[in-house]
């Protein structure tokens, strides 16, 4: 097994002795490849694909109280192929993540706060949160998208390297919400979006070849 750490983040918080920093919920600032991990009982020839999961990481001072949802989304991926898997985990590089990166400190208050506090403008329904896209991970057209539970821009990956891809080009002004759904039997990716003003809400539907039908 070969283990390369690829970098670790510098945190900014000054105690973590909130419940949700510590124990199972403790942030974690490495990002690590580990190739051709060691499986005692050995893996299938017949298994090859991905697993995915994400995280949440603050890494930054909160403004105010703070609440696990509001860290920085950081997807896990372990890839098998020939009976070899290997292991990468990376920060999902968001607008706002990049911007407090630069700012080495946090801009936005998060879900536990009120409105109005946040530093700069925010993103989604809320209007003042940072879209960390932390809550949920699917694959679409052979790409990772990674998305805000309070409709945010949608990010891409590579599912394997987890490469960053950037934001997503169809996804609507005001965004997506967390948890679209890909139709196994026509490929197409369903979702659906909620914001303040007229209409509220839309529905779109993305194609197998990443295209927004409507």
């Amino acid at each position: 097994m070969k283990i390369q750490k690829i970098r670790t983040l510098r945190s900014t918080i000054v105690s973590k002795e909130h419940p949700y920093m510590k124990g199972v919920w403790t942030p974690n600032y490495d990002e690590y490849n580990a190739l051709d991990l060691d499986c005692k009982e050995g893996i299938p020839k017949d298994i090859n694909g991905v697993y995915l999961r994400n995280t949440e990481n603050q890494i930054h001072e909160p403004i105010g109280r703070y609440h696990p949802f509001d860290g920085d989304g950081m997807i896990h991926s372990v890839s098998f192929n020939e009976g070899k898997a290997d292991y990468r985990n990376r920060f999902v590089e968001t607008e706002g993540f990049k911007v407090e990166q630069s700012l080495n400190k946090s801009a936005w208050a998060g879900l536990m706060e009120r409105s109005g506090i946040s530093n700069l403008p925010g993103w989604g329904a809320q209007g003042s949160l940072k879209d960390s896209s932390s809550t949920d991970v699917v694959v679409h057209n052979g790409k990772v998208l990674s998305t805000f539970y309070q409709c945010g821009e949608g990010y891409r990956l590579n599912p394997i390297s987890l490469e960053q891809l950037g934001r997503e080009s169809w996804v609507p002004i005001e965004g997506i919400s967390a948890h679209p759904k890909v139709d196994l039997r026509t490929g197409e990716l369903l979702f659906f979006n909620y914001s303040k003003h007229y209409p509220y809400m839309h529905y779109g539907v993305v194609d197998s070849s990443n295209k927004l039908k409507h």
